[in-house]
């Protein structure tokens, strides 16, 4: 029975010496390291790259055109409203109705805005730019001021290290070795 489990189930890893382990810290600490997309898309091949490119510029155009559209349909909500009768139910519910348009356009705006200023959570710091009195009347976020009140917004992430058959922790401290050098431990096949 265990030559049936050690050839199914031991991996080729599993047969690494005690000096391997420090080759795999090794590894572990090179995957925590923080990719950014410039130096990644830099060292795709040159077809890769024009690829994607080509790709963005699809959707950048496809996100253009759907604010477009958002825009003029907040206008016309507010042409429709101006023409119904001064304050009845049906004006205030089509005013709201833009004013909820508006609100969804500006906050688009803000999110692409805080992506390429670098910020690690937008939802947050959409919220605390609203809070904070930080987008001025014509749209325009003063993420100076942002950076040095929540400086903690700016901060890159950091991809944790681990692999996927390791759990989200890594290794155990003080273990050893993985599953498979414990079963052999256990039956004795060092």
């Amino acid at each position: 029975m265990s030559r049936f489990l050690e050839g199914l189930y031991f991996s080729p890893e599993a047969d690494k010496g005690e000096g391997d382990e420090d080759q795999t810290q090794d590894e572990q600490n090179q995957e925590g390291e923080v990719l950014e997309w410039d130096t990644f898309h830099k060292a795709l091949p040159e077809e890769a790259q024009k690829l994607i490119e080509k790709r963005e510029s699809g959707l950048k155009s496809a996100l253009e055109t759907e604010r477009d559209s958002r825009g003029k349909v907040e206008k016309e909500l507010r042409e429709v409203a101006s023409k119904l009768e001064k304050d009845s139910d049906a004006q205030k519910k089509v005013l709201k109705l833009a004013d909820e348009n508006a609100l969804a356009n500006a906050k688009a705006d803000f999110y692409e805005e805080a992506h390429e200023e670098g910020v690690s959570n937008l939802k947050l710091a959409h919220v605390v730019a609203t809070t904070d009195g930080l987008i001025s009347k014509s749209g325009k976020i003063d993420f100076k001021k942002m950076k040095e009140s929540y400086p903690e917004l700016f901060g890159k992430k950091k991809m944790p290290p681990g692999g996927a058959g390791e759990g989200t922790g890594g290794k155990q401290p003080g273990a050893k070795g993985d599953m498979n050098a414990r079963i052999r431990a256990k039956a004795g096949r060092r």
